[in-house]
């Protein structure tokens, strides 16, 4: 037989005959109470627990426009965080870029997969920005 200490205690009591002598948090529905018990404290717990259960849960979470990286399918509050910084700090930056006074000319046009084909300045290059490509469009359209 596998001996533990609860095979040794002799006969089993009731958790509400047994006193809890610690401090209670003031957090705690209990901390006002004169008289605790083992009982009181424990279903104190379990009612806390299921409340922050409730109140963290994350399951909703990725059906919108943010793809979160989950642990066994499940939203992490680690990695949903770490996602809202990513994202933030992302808004940031562009905001930071708009209040700078960063012209729409002088954004590159990399990002927008346009096929320009022999589309090319007076020089013959092909422009890299929104600016220099309204300018040889408008060019071209004058001519």
């Amino acid at each position: 037989m596998n001996y533990t200490v609860s095979n040794t205690c002799g006969n089993p009591l009731s958790s509400a005959c047994v006193d809890y002598e610690i401090t209670v948090p003031t957090s705690s529905n209990l901390s006002s109470d004169l008289c605790v018990s083992i009982e009181k404290t424990t279903k104190d717990l379990y009612d806390r627990t299921e409340s922050i259960l409730d109140e963290t849960d994350l399951s909703e979470l990725g059906n919108s426009c943010l793809s979160y990286i989950t642990v066994s399918g499940r939203n992490i509050v680690k990695n949903v965080l770490l996602k809202y910084e990513e994202e933030i700090c992302t808004l940031k930056q562009k905001v930071a870029d708009l209040e700078s006074g960063k012209s729409i000319c002088d954004m590159p046009i990399s990002g927008c997969n346009f096929n320009l084909g022999t589309l090319v300045d007076s020089c013959g290059v092909q422009p890299t920005t929104f600016g220099e490509l309204l300018q040889i469009l408008l060019n071209q359209h004058n001519i």
